[in-house]
């Protein structure tokens, strides 16, 4: 005769572990949208992304005024979505912002990374907004897409604090990491 008694240490840790991983997908959904928002525009030629962090202020700020630089590390996805197989990707971006602080004039010296710009800023609400969105960012052309054809853009954000480290490690242990998706199809 079986005795369950030795299963049910078991079967009791299945049922929490389908609970735990039933509860953390409810939680992550909600979680992601106070996390940021994600639209998409198109219009004749580009298509264009608008993506902005829900983040406190003060996030960026405490290491800031510290003589802490902080960066942002955009990557954005564009897939084509399928029904019974893997998304397809079409594009990937990576868009690079940093602010550095000079504690001796108290301004803010924005790096556009991507493309190598830069500015020097006195108000803590200039870094906050460079740092935490992307305003009408162009992604792609529209010519590269299908009409009538669904597809995923994905905004994958990275908060790294201090000098932007690219060792093999750092796959290991990412930052703060928020991801926005959204679907679209030409108009």
């Amino acid at each position: 005769m079986m005795h369950l008694s030795r299963y049910k240490p078991r079967i009791f840790l299945s049922v929490w572990a389908v609970i735990f991983f039933t509860a953390s997908l409810g939680s992550s959904a909600l979680y992601a949208e106070e996390a940021g928002e994600l639209q998409v525009s198109i219009d004749q030629q580009v298509v264009y992304c608008v993506a902005r962090l829900h983040k406190d202020e003060d996030e960026f700020a405490h290491f800031l005024k510290d003589g802490i630089a902080v960066a942002t590390i955009w990557n954005i996805q564009v897939s084509k979505s399928r029904k019974y197989w893997l998304n397809k990707a079409i594009a990937k971006i990576v868009v690079i912002r940093r602010a550095v602080p000079d504690l001796l004039s108290r301004s803010w010296l924005l790096i556009d990374e991507t493309s190598g710009i830069s500015r020097r800023v006195y108000s803590l609400l200039e870094v906050d907004q460079f740092l935490s969105g992307l305003e009408s960012f162009p992604v792609l052309d529209r010519s590269i897409l299908l009409d009538g054809t669904p597809y995923q853009m994905s905004v994958s954000v990275i908060i790294e604090h201090g000098e932007i480290n690219d060792a093999w490690w750092r796959t290991l242990w990412q930052p703060s990491n928020t991801t926005l998706k959204k679907e679209f199809s030409l108009p």
